[in-house]
């Protein structure tokens, strides 16, 4: 029998009181970082405390990792095969300088508020206030860290960036996203939603919803996710934990939803929410890549997110990468940004943290932009 999810704001707390007990590694095997926990505006936010960067750690817990390895990764990707080598050098000639930086600024260590180790964090809208006693009490009870604020994007939470950099955070540019709001008509007036939808119900594939999972079904929806996120894109990424695709089930923390083919799942989809927020968003999301592509599993998903934003009335946060697929889908683009603030570290700390972020607030929005061409 499978018995009522709890609420939402009780799935956060049991996730980071799991996280407290266990380490971030629980959740994500590529997470290594312990956990405690801070109170904004009287919710008690996660606070992860990483062990030294390595090359191994997920983007979404490392700076490392999220603005030097994963940025070399794509910049081969991207390089004609004949030509890596040449990207390579010109790689090493941008990224080394960085990668200095990044240590003198310790970054490597940073404390990271509010991450639930997902590619996406939502908010609830804080006052200037409230992120002014944040920055105090973190300096008191964290004095020789720097610390770091994920996905933060004035079009998102609006006051954020202003509030943040008034109370001395920097803003570095992460990543280019794409928003959607599909409460407006015109999104669905797309040709390739218009499409989408269709393929969506068609009768060769069966939705399947949360109300219809099974602990079964967990197995093989964690390999679903890999296929597509951890082999074909990174190794970087976030690599969900069985004990994390348990969780889901059982708290609905991500409300997991999927696609069957001929009595076997074929993709997977959780839908993220955090409460005081108006988006929803999808740190995960897998399909077996062995299917035939004219089946259109990621299309069919991605359809699926749209119709599940549409009716819990919120807007959806498409997060990164597939910049024509979802510009075509509604996908508005817009540059996202990490906060760090370093203000009360020494002198060379704080002096690498200065350099290392003008040097990315200058290139990174003409590379972000530039890539998300292709």
């Amino acid at each position: 029998m499978k018995y009522p999810a709890p609420s939402a704001a009780l799935a956060h707390t049991l996730w980071l009181l799991s996280a407290r007990a266990r380490g971030g590694k629980h959740w994500i095997a590529n997470a290594n970082c312990e956990f405690q926990s801070i109170t904004i505006a009287e919710q008690t936010q996660p606070v992860s405390v990483q062990a030294l960067s390595s090359r191994n750690q997920s983007y979404v817990l490392s700076p490392r990792s999220a603005w030097i390895n994963y940025a070399k990764e794509e910049a081969n990707r991207l390089a004609p095969r004949k030509l890596q080598w040449l990207a390579k050098i010109l790689g090493d000639s941008i990224f080394f300088p960085l990668s200095l930086l990044l240590r003198g600024s310790g970054l490597d260590r940073a404390v990271s508020i509010g991450n639930r180790l997902i590619s996406t964090n939502l908010y609830p809208d804080w006052s200037l206030q409230e992120f002014k006693n944040l920055t105090e009490e973190l300096v008191s009870e964290y004095p020789n860290y720097p610390y770091i604020f994920r996905n933060i994007c004035p079009e998102v939470n609006p006051h954020f960036y202003d509030y943040l950099q008034r109370c001395g955070w920097s803003l570095v540019p992460a990543r280019m996203i794409y928003l959607c709001d599909p409460q407006n008509p015109a999104v669905w007036k797309h040709n390739h939603v218009k499409k989408d939808v269709r393929l969506l119900h068609s009768e060769d594939i069966e939705i399947v919803g949360p109300e219809q999972m099974k602990n079964g079904d967990l197995p093989r929806l964690r390999d679903l996710f890999r296929q597509v996120f951890i082999h074909k894109h990174s190794t970087l990424n976030p690599d969900f934990t069985i004990d994390f695709f348990e969780f889901c089930l059982e708290s609905s923390f991500l409300e997991l939803h999927g696609l069957r083919h001929k009595g076997q799942m074929v993709g997977v989809l959780g839908v993220y929410e955090f409460q005081g927020s108006n988006w929803i968003t999808t740190p995960l999301i897998g399909y077996d890549t062995t299917m035939p592509q004219e089946l259109g599993l990621y299309r069919r998903l991605m359809a699926l997110l749209l119709q599940i934003a549409k009716q819990k009335n919120k807007r959806l946060h498409y997060s990164s990468g597939a910049s024509e697929f979802k510009q075509a889908r509604g996908g508005l683009a817009y540059l996202e940004y990490t906060a760090i603030y370093s203000q009360h570290l020494n002198t060379r700390e704080k002096l690498c943290n200065k350099l290392f972020a003008k040097t990315l607030q200058y290139i990174a929005p003409r590379i972000l932009k530039r890539v998300d061409q292709y």
